[in-house]
């Protein structure tokens, strides 16, 4: 069925063009347009921003040049998806932004309990009546064999709600895994994170190793 459609559509596209030239590339122009002044309208914050930035910066207004800056780093926040960094197995739980001691490899015992750390960007900040800046996160899991088998997971296995004073953009999450029963072999664990403001989601995938 896919196949018949698509050829339909290559077709009257092929006759389309040949008796109507005049208007499909009367079309495409003003396609090629509309697409110029949607670019150029997304650009419009970031062109203000670079005129405040430049006269700040000749100005060495220092204070605000800085400000400025956390002004475009808000403006591409917002655009941004839900982007997982800095995806690594690290010793323990106790950690903070940046601060953390990666594993030294990736075998584990039987029973060993797994530690991921993750740093997220780009997730949605809502401030509250009472003045708090709030977000969250919630997650699943699964674990896959080499063969790309799902052996198992969890769907919403944590849910991480955040609130502070200031719309915190510096923030790491360390997520615990105790499998029990694996046999030894190579594994990988598939870690989704959902933004809890928005339809936002994204995915972390790392190996690990039982003995």
């Amino acid at each position: 069925m896919k196949k018949i459609l698509a050829t339909f559509l290559v077709f009257s596209i092929f006759i389309f063009g040949c008796s109507k030239k005049d208007k499909t590339q009367s079309e495409v122009a003003e396609t090629r347009t509309a697409v110029k002044e949607h670019k150029a309208a997304s650009l419009e914050p970031y062109e203000t921003l670079f005129d405040s930035l430049k006269s700040s910066l000749e100005g060495r207004d220092y204070q605000k040049t800085l400000a400025v800056i956390n002004s475009m780093k808000d403006e591409i926040w917002e655009q941004a998806p839900l982007i997982l960094q800095n995806v690594l197995l690290v010793k323990g739980q106790d950690n903070t932004y940046g601060v953390y001691e990666p594993a030294e490899d990736d075998v584990y015992s039987e029973g060993e309990t797994i530690y991921l750390y993750v740093e997220p960007l780009g997730y949605k900040i809502i401030k509250s009546e009472a003045g708090y800046y709030e977000f969250g996160f919630s997650a699943d899991f699964q674990v896959v064999t080499e063969n790309g088998e799902i052996i198992g997971g969890q769907e919403k296995f944590v849910q991480l709600p955040f609130k502070s004073w200031h719309p915190n953009k510096e923030v790491a999450i360390t997520f615990n895994y105790h499998f029990s029963g694996l046999p030894a072999g190579k594994y990988k664990i598939i870690t989704t994170v959902y933004d809890a403001n928005s339809d936002k989601k994204a995915a972390a995938e790392i190996w690990f190793t039982t003995r």
